[in-house]
């Protein structure tokens, strides 16, 4: 499997939020392996289902332009919430 870039939004954002990594996976429902993966850049997190996107950033309290790494991803969010 190759190697993404490392999600770091992801860990800074958990654990500005007091979150670990288990308690993270238990609330949104993610494989705490998963979870793992995706910090380290071993999983893509751009890649994951709108759904556990969704579930992180709402327990995250942020946007998914603020999990999201790929630039192209990222000015389409803003392009979107611009309507």
């Amino acid at each position: 499997m190759e190697k993404v870039e490392n999600n770091s939004n992801l860990q800074r954002l958990r654990k500005a939020a007091g979150f670990s990594q288990s308690q993270l996976a238990k609330l949104t429902g993610v494989n705490v392996q998963v979870l793992q993966q995706y910090e380290r850049g071993a999983r893509d997190l751009n890649g994951a289902k709108l759904l556990t996107l969704l579930k992180l950033c709402n327990a995250l309290e942020c946007g998914l332009a603020d999990i999201i790494t790929d630039k192209e991803t990222r000015e389409q969010l803003i392009a979107y919430a611009a309507h």
